[in-house]
């Protein structure tokens, strides 16, 4: 919906309404509501007339009658309402009466067939045709606008004769566009599209006469075919007036004014990490070597005998599969140097082997993160800045034990065209972003089967068969890099809709919890997260964009793939694969950071009125509100590694925030509300109307 088709500061929002038509069908609109069925299978009814009645509660496709003309060979077809166009497969242009313009009940019937001449061929050549009232517009493949009025005549014996006015350019050299429209007289739209999902779909609005730029960037994300409903004029909306769909809002009385998230329930640096190893059917694994290794020493692991992660201590897990364990007061001075590094948190692999009752080799993996007390970072840091250090907390994990019967082969990395079948890439190349979640168990090579089972070994699943441990004394963990990559990743989102501007900051010293994959039986399977936590000095980011704004936003992050393998006695137990996020790494001649996808179809007065009530709250006109404490929402998908996709988890701030600045209006209360929960506790990220 375009809530202000002709003015700048414009409201572009998806309904979240659908439906479906066949395949088969296509669809071409009309003004008052009417939508057009051409079906390629249905003979009895080759033409569908529907009416869209969402606006007040009713369907989107509300049947009103259907004709027996069949128009499923036509290269295109347009109408204004009363007049239906229609190219035939030899270029023939018929012009079709409809009688009821404004119901879509009437009789269609064919009233006069266009001449041949040179402004014909330019509307049969073009890329993209649309009609106003009597004007009709063509977009030319080269990126030209122009339009022509079609008016009629009649004849002696009462005929209709037809003919079309002079062509105006109205814009040249357009580039990427690929589809147009009007809303309405004097107003227009285009839709770009670029090999880059954060950019395709981008819709600019015009107005004609003369030719004007109003805004170059209304949204992002809109593919596909663009049919509108044009009025028969146009009129600005009241600017004190909410953007909304069908009803107005009910806005509560006693709404709180929105707060920073409280300091209750803070983690606490501690030295002891914690976990659990299960079966694969959930019952624990009791009696199992756990050892834990500091993750972020990797120096000489390009060798070719890779490097040994610095064990950090063992333990046993216990009847509940449970295990314990203090790491050292003095720690490993390579391991203090990645802590430091780390400002103050500790990434930490817990892995543990075993066998099943019937021969088969498990391993259990977990990526756990640390905050030991000691940590100069922590003693170094103000109260704020040891409260975020302490929020990166992350252990405890249930894990269950998985089939470890990788090899080399089974971990090649994947062909182009293996990767562009995998999840990861689809969603990667998708311009809308979504909230749904990182698949846990994913394919680099394409779509894992809906019945898959991890646990199915030689035809029998062994995720209920007792497992023994097979590690026992001193064993290594060697870790060899296989390749690496730099990848732009979503670390954050903010969101500004009705009088209001968006602003999100990173600092690229990092705060942000990015998932680990581990490949043991030849699938990744998300394992835990890493922390990527430096100190370097660049801010990046975007601020006071909008209003009607809402975007993710990206960094550059260097992930690299890595051949693990468990030696007891000179003897390797246990082959894996991991990829996990190493540092900030801007490519060379890229970008520090850059904005991503369109995700502004999350606020609104739609939104709004389905989320809980106590996550609600309200901004005072002409003051800001933001989040520099917790942890954002989890966003899924947020980075594509050679076909396999990880999640990202920002911490908050005073270098890392979401934030909202309100404008002057008083006429209406600014709305936000958290995702995740209210926004004076742990809202995660906050949407707006």
């Amino acid at each position: 919906m375009d809530w202000a088709p002709k003015a700048a500061e414009s409201s572009f929002f998806d309904t979240q309404l659908t439906a479906q038509i066949p395949g088969t069908s296509e669809l071409f609109t009309a003004p008052n509501g009417l939508i057009y069925e051409i079906s390629g299978s249905d003979r009895d009814a080759p033409l569908k007339v529907y009416m869209d009645k969402t606006a007040t509660g009713g369907s989107l496709l509300t049947p009103v009658k259907t004709y027996k003309l069949d128009w499923s060979g036509a290269k295109r077809v347009w109408s204004n309402g009363k007049r239906i166009f229609v190219i035939d497969d030899d270029n023939t242009v018929n012009v079709f009466e409809q009688t009821a313009p404004v119901t879509g009940d009437g009789t269609i019937s064919l009233i006069t067939t266009l001449p041949r001449n040179s402004k014909l061929n330019e509307i049969i050549d073009a890329a993209d045709v649309w009609m106003v009232g009597q004007v009709i517009y063509t977009l030319s493949a080269d990126g030209t606008i122009a339009h022509r009025t079609y008016l009629e005549t009649g004849t002696s014996t009462g005929g209709t004769k037809p003919f079309l006015d002079y062509t105006v350019t109205d814009k040249t050299g357009l580039s990427g566009v690929t589809q147009a429209w009007s809303p309405g007289p004097h107003a227009l739209n285009t839709i770009s599209l670029t090999s880059d999902p954060d950019t395709t779909g981008r819709v600019s609005k015009y107005t004609t006469g003369p030719f004007t730029v109003v805004n170059d960037d209304v949204t992002t994300g809109v593919i596909g075919d663009v049919m509108a409903d044009t009025a028969a004029c146009l009129a600005d909306p009241d600017p004190d007036v909410v953007p909304y769909f069908g009803t107005p809002p009910t806005v509560e009385s006693d709404l709180p004014t929105a707060q920073e998230p409280t300091d209750t329930a803070e983690p606490q640096p501690s030295n002891t990490v914690t976990g659990k190893f299960t079966l694969g059917n959930g019952q624990p694994a009791a009696g199992l070597q756990v050892t834990v290794t500091a993750a972020d020493v990797v120096t000489g692991s390009e060798s070719p005998n890779g490097a040994k992660e610095p064990v950090l201590g063992t333990a046993t897990t216990a009847t509940d599969g449970s295990w314990s364990l203090t790491l050292p007061s003095t720690l490993p001075t390579a391991v203090q140097r990645a802590l430091d590094e780390n400002r103050g948190s500790l990434n930490l692999n817990a892995t543990t082997t075993g066998t099943t009752s019937s021969g088969v080799a498990v391993l259990g993996v977990d990526a756990l993160v640390a905050v030991p007390p000691r940590s100069p970072a922590l003693r170094a840091a103000s109260d704020d800045e040891a409260s975020a250090i302490a929020e990166t907390i992350d252990d405890g994990h249930s894990v269950p034990l998985v089939p470890n019967t990788v090899d080399d082969a089974a971990a090649a990395d994947p062909t182009p065209e293996q990767e562009r079948r995998s999840l990861a890439a689809q969603a990667e190349t998708d311009p809308n972003a979504t909230d749904d979640r990182t698949p846990t168990w994913q394919s680099d090579r394409g779509v894992l089967a809906v019945d898959y089972n991890p646990y199915r070994v030689g035809g029998k699943d062994v995720s209920g068969e007792k497992v023994t441990a097979r590690d026992s004394g001193t064993c290594d963990t060697v870790r060899l890099k296989k390749s690496s990559k730099i990848k732009y990743t979503v670390v954050g989102e903010a969101h500004a809709n009705w009088d209001a501007k968006a602003t999100f900051e990173y600092d690229d010293t990092m705060n942000s919890s990015i998932d680990i994959a581990i490949n043991s039986n030849g699938d990744w399977k998300l394992g835990g997260s890493k922390q990527v936590s430096h100190e370097t000095g660049v801010s990046t980011g975007y601020a006071n964009k909008g209003s009607y704004y809402a975007r993710q936003y990206k960094v550059p992050i260097e992930y690299n793939k890595y051949k693990h393998q468990r030696i007891c006695f000179g003897t390797v137990r246990a082959t894996w694969y991991t990829i996990e996020a190493g540092r900030y790494k801007v490519p060379s001649g890229g970008s520090v950071g850059k904005v991503g996808k369109n995700v502004a179809h999350k606020d609104g007065s739609r939104n709004y009125g389905k989320s809980p009530r106590s996550h609600r709250a309200k901004v005072e006109p002409g003051t800001y509100f933001q989040l520099t404490r917790k942890k954002s929402a989890k966003f899924g998908n947020a980075v594509n590694f050679m076909g396999v996709a990880l999640g990202v988890t920002t911490g908050y701030d005073r270098s890392h925030k979401q934030k909202i600045t309100m404008g002057n209006r008083t006429s209406a209360k600014h709305l936000i509300w958290g995702k995740n929960g209210p926004v004076s506790d742990k809202p995660g990220v906050f949407y707006s109307n």
